[in-house]
């Protein structure tokens, strides 16, 4: 398969990267690492995310600047990455063929070609079984994102996800001249001031159900106007709750326009994937989510307790 994602990279001139919706570390390296090597084969490639505005903590990232809102007029070729469904990429379907890269075992497979192997611990390490297929010599910038995709997925190396392997590919991308220090650092050291008072109000908002065993919270839209606080400053709050020791399960639902996202994250106890897939969702047995167009949270949450499994 991976052969047959480079021949439609060889018939194809003009080929648009797609990462889904606010997109985290995975999805933003995984596409990034890809664009240089399609730019230097001499390809007229666009990297795309309709997230206005992206995360800056990703903003040390080779080619960052590049990444545009919309798509091109042209493309021959879509390939997307870490995106479980085509609707989390937020675009029409263009009339081209699609390579849809991800690590999701809930991924829809709503590829012309699908490069999903649930086993690897990030889309970005998909990536690079594509590049080593492809003969492709492993650079510092390509490194850099594929090793920033894979800290972020695997929590900095201590998920259920990480094994053996995902320690071999990191080695391999170190070697390659991917700088863990400096990926640390820009992740973990440059939390904005209203960040830090989201992650305030997550504890304050927190509670706590079955023996303190389920913890959630529900931030909402005035949560964020009140701090001066991005969408992207919430995406560690759902961990936040996880790291109470009691709590099995984490819930986060965090207010939209028309509804709510809601993050799931568990211990290991319960699998949290089966519970996002049953409302249209998806992602890993620790770590999932879904959107909802409903508008009572309490509803959502109790919705949601009735299927945990502790």
């Amino acid at each position: 398969m991976y052969q047959e994602a480079w021949q439609l990279i060889a018939d194809s001139r003009y080929i648009t990267l797609i990462s889904h919706i606010n997109p985290d570390g995975d999805a933003l390296g995984s596409s990034l690492a890809l664009y240089p090597i399609l730019r230097d084969m001499g390809k007229k490639v666009s990297a795309v995310n309709v997230t206005t505005p992206l995360p800056v903590r990703y903003d040390f990232l080779p080619n960052f600047d590049r990444i545009k809102t919309t798509l091109p007029e042209r493309v021959d070729l879509l390939i997307s990455f870490d995106c479980g469904s085509f609707d989390r990429l937020g675009i029409e379907r263009p009339d081209a063929p699609i390579i849809n890269i991800d690590h999701h075992i809930t991924n829809t497979r709503y590829g012309t070609l699908d490069l999903i192997d649930e086993k690897m611990p990030s889309a970005s390490s998909v990536v690079l079984q594509l590049l080593h297929a492809g003969d492709i010599p492993l650079r510092r910038d390509v490194a850099t994102c594929i090793y920033t995709a894979l800290a972020e997925d695997t929590g900095f190396f201590s998920y259920e996800n990480v094994n053996h392997r995902t320690f071999e590919i990191a080695e391999e991308l170190v070697a390659a001249k991917a700088d863990p220090r400096i990926v640390a650092q820009n992740l973990k050291e440059r939390n904005s001031l209203a960040k830090l008072r989201l992650s305030a109000i997550t504890i304050e908002k927190l509670r706590l159900v079955y023996h303190a065993m389920i913890g959630y919270a529900i931030l909402t839209l005035h949560d964020f106007s009140r701090t001066g606080a991005l969408r992207s400053d919430s995406d560690e709050c759902v961990d936040l709750i996880r790291s109470l020791a009691t709590v099995e399960v984490a819930i986060l639902l965090i207010e939209e326009e028309h509804g709510y996202k809601v993050s799931l994250r568990s211990k290991g106890r319960c699998d949290v994937s089966a519970i996002a897939v049953a409302f249209g969702g998806g992602g890993h047995k620790r770590a999932a989510g879904f959107t909802t167009s409903e508008r009572a949270p309490e509803k959502i949450i109790a919705e949601i307790i009735e299927k945990v499994d502790l």
